[in-house]
This record gives C-alpha cells, sequence and structure tokens, in this order.
C-alpha cells in the first residue's frame, strides 16, 4: 500500500478539503518545495495533455504501443507546496482521510471522469535541489481479465482526452462546498475501485458501487418520511443522555433506512440516463418505471452478500445481445437454491454507467462555493 504522507504534513482538523486542492492553495503563498511523480497504466488509450493550474497538475501518455502487460503508461505530476510548520493536528472522528493522498484523489476522479480504470504503478518523491535523488515506489496492482466482450463501456474505444473537459470538471469538483468533499472522495474512490473489479470478482463490482452512492446519499430526502429532516433535539432529550449514548444513537440515525435513501437518490439523480437507453424488449431493460424494483434488488443482493455470505443472482451475459441491461430468464435454480426474478441484478457495465450518471449529476447539483 502507498503512504503518500509527507513529514510536518498533518492538515489542520478544521481543513476539510481535499488534499490536491489543499497543495493548490498552498502552491500561491508558499512556492514549490517539491514534486510527486506517479505512473499509472489503463487498458485504453487516454490522449491530450492535462495542464492544470499553471503547471502545478500535469498528466500524459508516456508510452504510444501498450505495454507487456496489455496496459498503455501514463505519467503525472504535482508540484508539492513546502509543510506548513505547525503543530500535529489531533484529528476529529469525522476528520478528512483519504488513505493514497492526492495522487489516489486525482486518480479516482480522472477515473469517474474518463470512464476507466486506472492502476498506481509507481510513485516517486523529489525534493527541489540540484543534488537530490527521487526515491521510487513501485506498486504491483491486481488486475483480472479485460476486454470488450467482458465490459462494453470500460473497455471500448471510446475516444478518451485528458485535454478535453477535464480541467473544467477538476474546477467544479474545487468549487464544490468544502462540508462535501470528503463524500464525493469516497464515492469516486468506491466507483473506481468497483471499475477495477471487473474481471475479478462481478459481486464486488456492486458492492462497491452500491457504496459510492451511500457515501453521498446520507442526506438523502425520502418521500413520505416524516421522520427524515429532524434533528436530533426534536426526537429526543439528549441532554440526560452519556456522550456514548449519544454516539450511539447518532450512528443509529444516520444509517435509518439506508435502503430507501439509496433508492430515493438514484430516482432523483437518473434524470436523463434513460433518454437514449432502449426500452424493448420490456423484460430485458430497466426503465425509470422499474428502478426502484432493481435498485432495491441491488441493494438487498449487496447486504445479503455482506452480513450472511449469500451469493447474488447475476444476470447471465449474452454476448450477441448488446444493448440489454439484464439477461431475459424469469428466473433460476442453482443446486437447490431457486433464485426469483426479483431478485435477478442487471448487467454489471450498466449498473456502474448507470451509477456514473448519477454521480456527475450529484456533483453538478452541488452549490458552489463563493
Amino acid at each position: 500500500m502507498i503512504d503518500t504522507r509527507r513529514e510536518q504534513e498533518t492538515p489542520r482538523s478544521s481543513d476539510k478539503r481535499m488534499l490536491w486542492i489543499r497543495d493548490l492553495d498552498a502552491l500561491r503563498t508558499e512556492g514549490t518545495a517539491a514534486t510527486l511523480d506517479a505512473e499509472f497504466g489503463s487498458e485504453v488509450a487516454v490522449a491530450g495533455l492535462l495542464d492544470y493550474a499553471d503547471g502545478a497538475i500535469r498528466c500524459s501518455r508516456v508510452m504510444v504501443e501498450v505495454d507487456a502487460a496489455g496496459m498503455y503508461r501514463y505519467f503525472l505530476r504535482l508540484k508539492l507546496p513546502a509543510p506548513q510548520a505547525q503543530a500535529p493536528s489531533q484529528g476529529t472522528a469525522r476528520g478528512y482521510i483519504f488513505p493514497k493522498g492526492a495522487v489516489g484523489e486525482l486518480l479516482a476522479l480522472f477515473s469517474l471522469f474518463l470512464e476507466a480504470r486506472l492502476y498506481l504503478l509507481s510513485i516517486s518523491h523529489l525534493a527541489s535541489g540540484p543534488d537530490t535523488l527521487p526515491i521510487k515506489q513501485e506498486v504491483r496492482p491486481l488486475r483480472g481479465a479485460f476486454g470488450p466482450d467482458l465490459d462494453r463501456v470500460v473497455f471500448a474505444g471510446t475516444e478518451r482526452n485528458f485535454a478535453t473537459a477535464l480541467g473544467s470538471f477538476l474546477d467544479q469538483i474545487r468549487s464544490i462546498p468544502a462540508e462535501k468533499h470528503q463524500a464525493v472522495a469516497f464515492a469516486t474512490s468506491h466507483y473506481a475501485r468497483a471499475l477495477r473489479q471487473i474481471g475479478l470478482d462481478e459481486e464486488m463490482v456492486f458492492v462497491r458501487l452500491v457504496s459510492a452512492v451511500e457515501s453521498l446519499a446520507q442526506g438523502q430526502p425520502i418521500p413520505d418520511d416524516r421522520v427524515d429532516g429532524a434533528s436530533l433535539e426534536q426526537r429526543l432529550c439528549l441532554d440526560r443522555l452519556s456522550p456514548d449514548e449519544r454516539e450511539e444513537i447518532t450512528t443509529s440515525l444516520r444509517t435509518r433506512r439506508t435502503k430507501a435513501r439509496f433508492v430515493a437518490f438514484l430516482q432523483q439523480f437518473c434524470i436523463g440516463f434513460f433518454d437514449r437507453e432502449p426500452r424493448e424488449p420490456q423484460r430485458t431493460q430497466v426503465t425509470p418505471e422499474t428502478l426502484g424494483a432493481v435498485a432495491k434488488a441491488v441493494y438487498d443482493a449487496r447486504s445479503a452478500y455482506l452480513h450472511s455470505g449469500d451469493p447474488m443472482y447475476l444476470s447471465l451475459r449474452i454476448h450477441d445481445r448488446p444493448g440489454r441491461h439484464m439477461d431475459p430468464f424469469s428466473g433460476m435454480t442453482w443446486q437447490d437454491r431457486a433464485f426469483r426474478r426479483r431478485e435477478k441484478l442487471p448487467y454489471a457495465d450498466f449498473f456502474h454507467r448507470l451509477i456514473r450518471h448519477c454521480l456527475l449529476a450529484y456533483i453538478r447539483a452541488l452549490p458552489p462555493t463563493g
């Protein structure tokens, strides 16, 4: 596991922004003290050069052809400010964290924007000065099978370009309220990790995609919920409770009706997704009218998988039927287990397209800061 922390860099507990954004703001006052170089790979080709914030973030492809592992290689360089001389933060229970640091944040955002899976391969730290040499850490990522027969979206030959709109997307992320940064960072990370599970474990693709939505849906309004939106003080006499009791109740209320919030989130932010999706044949297609039932099936399957180890009822892939959201069968008997039609999950490539659309719609809907 790559640890991208730097000495004396612990942020103040009150700062809720993403790490790469903090670095950009610090560069304006402190200047460049070092650079961080990262190499990453992908099975798809991405053209163009990202030159963002006056060269503070630069990214482009470094190989014309794929390497021996079947990946194109890319280079990412970040300018880093001088570490602030301040006392280490004591942290808080809800303080910002992203284990792979600014590089991990950016690669997750790139993955969401490009609709591609990206693999961190190495990272090097280089302090400023003529006599310094870089210290390089290499990563050997776990990869599964890949190809358009496995996923019609992620491995498609769609034109992808670092120079086209990615900078504007990063501007959009910088503009969202600081208190939303952690949720957006977690959501994009789960999405990126879901794509990397393709060809390895399709059940984990669904697990990660549900987690991506849950990261953002904690405050999602639930239709016809009389309790939703009421404060803790309106529900309970909190002054009579101990701190541990308050924390237990807060956690319980935070996770209340999580399935309903998951479904409501997809129904709210799917607007526009189904406009170009085929509706026939009816038994294989998800529509706005059936999305609620399909979302419940996905959530229930994820929960049963995590809590009791039950296998998911995954749609059988039929390679000569592109455009379908799930297989046409009304049920399945597997050994002694009979699965009903309402338990069937759609194809992973349909579901991760839907989740990506909803994540981007959520980000666009956030009010920009001043």
